[in-house]
């Protein structure tokens, strides 16, 4: 049998290949959005009576648990189309909305909010100062930034975002941001972390694809305060 073609894509074709991922991207079985959730049920958001902003919603995976955990609103940004698409197609409820917005440029979102939520999105921004930056002006003061991500040690080792088009695993350019870069990037615009936790393969290990990576740290679970 023959290796299944692999095409990467650069880091300024990410965009596009999420449109070309929304059709099948909930369909799909993703042992990192698996585990991340799984996170996200041991350590869950407190949401309670909170406006919640989303950089990199996708479709909206994470729009149920926000409002299942009493949050006032919901905004979902992501600068996809197709994704937005599939998330504004799945939620009607008046609590949400969406914005399309690159997170590498300036994002004027026309609010502020009390938590950010970060999921899955990191490996996908190069610079981390306007991401942040932008952050910081949309969180209130004393706001809560909450981030969890692929454990950059798996992302330097070859774990990242893929998917199947046409017979072919189409692989996205990825960055592997360090913990200590993330803290400095974060001070840099004025938030401070307050807890920091890595996810092992062991302690998530009834995710599939994910117990392969037995004694490694395969999520990384990041609270900061504005």
């Amino acid at each position: 049998m023959s290796e299944k073609r692999v095409v990467p894509l650069a880091p300024e074709e990410t965009l596009a290949g999420y449109d070309r991922w929304a059709g099948s991207y909930d369909a799909m079985a993703n042992p990192m959005v698996a585990a991340t959730e799984l996170v996200l049920d041991r350590a869950p958001l407190d949401c309670t009576g909170l406006d919640v902003v989303e950089l990199g919603c996708g479709t909206g995976r994470n729009i149920a648990r926000v409002l299942d955990g009493g949050a006032r609103s919901y905004l979902g940004v992501d600068g996809s189309p197709g994704m937005l698409a599939r998330a504004r197609a799945e939620n009607a409820d008046p609590r949400v909305r969406f914005v399309d917005g690159d997170l590498h440029g300036t994002l004027d979102l026309g609010a502020r909010f009390d938590l950010a939520l970060i999921v899955l999105v990191l490996e996908h921004v190069r610079a981390l100062d306007p991401l942040f930056a932008n952050l910081r002006r949309a969180l209130r003061d004393g706001g809560r930034l909450r981030i969890v991500e692929i454990h950059p040690d798996l992302v330097a080792n070859g774990t990242v975002a893929h998917f199947d088009d046409a017979g072919a695993e189409v692989r996205f350019t990825s960055t592997a941001h360090a913990p200590d870069d993330l803290a400095a990037a974060l001070a840099r615009a004025g938030l401070t972390v307050e807890h920091l936790r890595a996810w092992t393969a062991d302690e998530l290990a009834e995710v599939p694809k994910v117990a392969k990576h037995r004694g490694r740290a395969v999520v990384l679970d990041l609270t900061a305060r504005g």
